[in-house]
């Protein structure tokens, strides 16, 4: 049977981010056939502390890399054993750190261990990390428990005295579990464990891949409100493809099986090495490594009797038997009789008559007469010494030598010969001649007068030193062949899959083929074909292009092609808002501030600037900046009004908002009518600048004014605003996410549906339709063109931007960025569209980044040939105005 395969996927969860990898978590796989990693088992650890993360993380990676560490360094094949001075030694570490610091700056740490063994899987827990294992079928969640709720309610409790690093002593859970292909393990923290149900953790632990199991977790973290969770997953699969596994005797099979073999080989060539290494140091070396198997089987025995209970005796209702009455020997009257009468034979005096016992003087039991045992009577006690009999009970007690392997019955002809070589020279040397006087010798170096011992077997060095490397050499070509061999499948399959898809008669169909051609394409880049030679580097790359082409055609998938980042933002760990392109100037001759591009912080409350092309990023306007009387409160929002930059901030955190906006090089306010009465500025507030009047949402506390748009009229921002809804048309606008203005009045709602305002009136609904994977919960959007024309771009959390019709809905395309893209659009959550050039150009809102693209074109219709040459430009796309 082929042995299995375990991978893994690691999950981190940090202020509700998604991390690819976790501080927290530990996978340590093998790297090759003779690392430690290899010889004990993949280890996979899960740390949780009882602070919060800033101060529980040193100690929670301190006890992860002693556990590494001392796990792989201890000599024992137990892996029970190792695991449980691995854990000890880490509380130790944890308790002297603790007993070193301040009471407020210490952390108790709970953890899982995971150990994969061949088809053996080891843990050992310490509260409250938790361990779910998916095997034949069957959920089991550690610790145990009478029922899942009560598992859960187990899962928060944070025991501090039995933790980490609490006390000198820790007793850690120990559990096993033997693994088939398909099963799956779960570790993760306890805060994570409480809020998932048994459905839940079925669907997700019955995932294709650890990849999948991570997106699981993270869409539940997020629907949830989850901000930090950390864990790592782990499927079994056979090492053989479903394919090799089917079908024996077809080439894969016989590639994968030759694999497979040749790892066999080389671990018996090593095993080989040792045995015969251990044959040439003698009988003294093959005697230790007796007695270490010998130690090794009694630890293994003790673990087994430690973990099982006893067989109950039977019950017997047989009454205990009488006691047997003692057997004293014989009396005194006995003993004094036969003595004088054996005196009375030595002598020839004359028979006594027979005393009565009760006629004996006291002095017969006083010792006056002769009635002791003579000599001929007396017993020898041939019995062991109390030091003996000691001695006999350890022999008794030890326990018996531990089966050959078949190893070791291989080589006992080898070690049979080996002896009979030494017996036979013993032999040949006790049958010489004893030494008589012969000529002078020249002495040679040395004491001549000591043993000399034997010459060292350099011959049989020599040749096992020759088979080995000829070993190795054949292994070597073996694994170069079937490496050539395995890349050529490979890439056949891949290609099949592609021109399957290709070749579907519908879209329905080349959809369901899709997931199979990704899947020949993922293997084909984690096999490491894909560098083994120029040929196969170029037939990847063309497949990749025509997996595109099918995709794009499909799903409508496009990839940015010139994706970069353009700014990156001034303070660590800083976020940024809102973007602002400016237009082209028209009919304006101070172009000073078309040359910049505006970024809005939110969070800190401040407005940046950096040059158009590229360049430093600098302060435009912070809070506690002085315009005119007023001090400068934090900016909620930014807009381009015609010619320069205007901003709204609002003083102090329920004061009136004021607006600002560019006279010249300097700055000139407004205080907004009315919005002293609006306290604390919504989640979702916006502010749009529109022919000149100003349009703001989500400003107010009530219901009222949250849910209305607040219109001011261009110069008169000293009246109060004009509520500009006036029919709603039966829809509701609670909670919109984002506004736009082309004319229209857009608002988007947190399943993607726009709602079309005209004139104060409700006008239309639009519904995005035909978006594959189905869209999740927007962030924002951008409206392009005018009343007729142009597209709506959707920012999903996804990672992709969706572009649709302003008119229908229907999905024109979504953008991603290429899988080996150095960026990752994880914190995608506003954009910009630039539509001034003959592309449009993105800019994306990325956590703390700005990065720049150029919007892909529009797929082409599937299974239409290409007409247009390679290399020649494609016609702009219409979605710019």
């Amino acid at each position: 049977m082929p042995p299995f395969e375990t991978r893994s996927s690691e999950f981190g969860l940090v202020s509700g981010i998604r991390q690819p990898k976790s501080d927290l978590v530990l996978a340590a796989e093998p790297s090759g056939l003779f690392t430690p990693e290899a010889r004990k088992g993949q280890l996979y650890v899960v740390a949780e502390a009882d602070q919060d993360v800033a101060r529980g993380r040193d100690a929670c990676q301190l006890v992860i890399r002693t556990i590494r560490r001392l796990f792989y360094e201890d000599s024992s094949y137990s892996v029970t054993s190792s695991l449980r001075k691995a854990i000890s030694a880490a509380n130790k570490a944890l308790y002297e750190q603790n007993f070193s610091i301040a009471a407020q700056k210490r952390a108790a740490v709970g953890v899982t261990c995971a150990v994969v063994k061949g088809d053996d899987l080891y843990i050992a827990q310490v509260l409250p990390t938790q361990a779910f294992v998916l095997s034949s079928g069957k959920l089991r969640g550690m610790p145990p428990s009478s029922s899942w709720k009560l598992a859960q309610d187990a899962a928060v409790s944070f025991s501090t005295p039995s933790a980490i690093g609490a006390s000198l002593s820790v007793e850690p859970e120990f559990y096993r579990e033997v693994l088939h292909p398909g099963d799956a393990l779960l570790i993760c923290t306890s805060n994570l464990a409480r809020r998932l149900g048994q459905d839940e953790m079925l669907q997700i632990l019955r995932s294709p891949g650890p990849d999948d199991m991570a997106d699981r977790l993270a869409a539940f973290c997020a629907q949830n409100d989850i901000p930090e969770a950390h864990g790592l997953a782990a499927t079994i699969t056979s090492a053989l493809s479903p394919a090799a596994q089917a079908a024996p005797l077809s080439r894969a099979g016989i590639s994968e099986r030759g694999r497979v073999a040749a790892r066999q080989a080389s671990g018996w060539a090593s095993r080989m090495t040792g045995e015969m290494a251990l044959l040439l140091r003698g009988p003294q070396a093959r005697r230790r490594k007796r007695q270490a198997e010998t130690r090794s089987e009694q630890e293994r025995r003790a673990e087994t009797r430690l973990a099982e209970l006893p067989e109950e005796s039977p019950y017997s209702i047989a009454p205990t038997p009488a006691p047997q009455p003692l057997e004293l020997g014989e009396t005194l009257e006995e003993r004094l009789d036969q003595e004088r009468r054996e005196r009375r034979k030595r002598i020839g005096a004359a028979p006594r008559r027979t005393v009565d016992p009760g006629e004996l003087p006291p002095s017969a039991f006083l010792g006056e007469d002769d009635y002791a045992l003579s000599q001929s009577e007396r017993r020898v006690d041939l019995s062991d010494t109390p030091s003996m009999a000691a001695m006999g009970r350890s022999y008794r007690g030890t326990a018996p030598p531990p089966e050959p392997t078949p190893l070791n019955r291989l080589l006992l002809p080898l070690v049979w010969l080996a002896d009979k070589a030494t017996s036979i020279s013993r032999r040949r040397r006790l049958r010489q001649r004893p030494p008589r006087a012969m000529p002078q010798r020249r002495r040679g170096e040395g004491l001549s007068y000591r043993r000399q011992g034997p010459q060292f077997p350099w011959h049989l060095l020599l040749i096992l030193v020759l088979v080995v490397a000829a070993a190795v050499l054949y292994g070597l070509n073996l694994s170069r062949e079937i490496a050539q061999r395995r890349a050529t499948d490979t890439l056949d399959r891949a290609a099949q899959a592609v021109a399957a898809v290709r070749e579907s008669g519908d879209d329905a169909t080349a959809q369901s083929l899709l997931d199979a051609a990704a899947g020949a394409l993922a293997d084909v880049r984690s096999s490491g074909v894909v560098t083994a030679t120029l040929e196969n580097r170029q037939r990847y790359e063309e497949l990749e292009r025509e997996y595109e082409r099918a995709l794009a055609a499909i799903q409508k998938l496009t990839y940015f092609d010139d994706l970069s980042e353009i700014a990156q933002h001034p303070v660590v760990g800083g976020l940024f808002s809102s973007v602002v392109v400016p237009p082209p100037p028209q009919g304006i001759t101070n172009t000073l501030a078309f040359t910049s591009i505006y970024l809005l912080d939110r969070n800190a409350g401040v407005l940046y600037r950096m040059p158009r092309d590229g360049g430093a990023i600098e302060p435009m306007l912070r809070p506690q900046d002085t315009v005119g009387p007023f001090v400068v409160g934090n900016i909620k929002s930014q807009a381009w009004r015609e010619d320069n930059i205007v901003v709204v901030a609002q003083s102090g955190d329920s004061g009136p908002f004021v607006f600002y906006y560019r006279n010249g090089e300097s700055w000139a306010y407004n205080t907004l009518a009315g919005s002293e009465t609006w306290g604390r500025a919504g989640a979702h507030f916006r502010a749009v600048s529109y022919g000149g009047n100003l349009y703001i949402w989500d400003a107010g506390a009530t219901p009222e004014q949250a849910n209305q748009i607040q219109k001011y009229l261009s110069g008169n921002y000293g009246q109060f605003p004009d509520p500009w809804i006036k029919d709603s048309g039966g829809k509701s606008v609670e909670n919109a996410l984002d506004l736009a203005i082309d004319g229209n009045i857009y608002l988007l709602k947190a399943d993607g549906h726009i709602l079309v305002f005209e004139a104060g009136a409700f006008k239309r609904e639009i519904v995005p339709q035909g978006i594959s994977p189905p869209l999740g919960q927007v962030a924002s959007f951008f409206v392009t063109g005018d009343l007729e024309s142009g597209s709506i771009f959707l920012v999903d959390f996804n990672q992709r931007v969706i572009e649709i019709d302003k008119q229908t809905g229907a999905l024109i395309q979504q953008v991603r960025a290429r899988p080996d893209s150095p960026y990752r659009l994880e914190q995608l959550t506003s954009l910009f569209v630039d539509t001034s050039s003959v592309r449009p150009v993105l800019y994306l809102v990325n956590g703390g980044q700005i990065l720049r693209g150029s919007l892909p074109d529009r797929p082409r219709p599937f299974r239409v040939p290409d007409a247009t040459p390679s290399g020649t430009a494609q016609p702009a796309p219409t979605s710019a105005p």
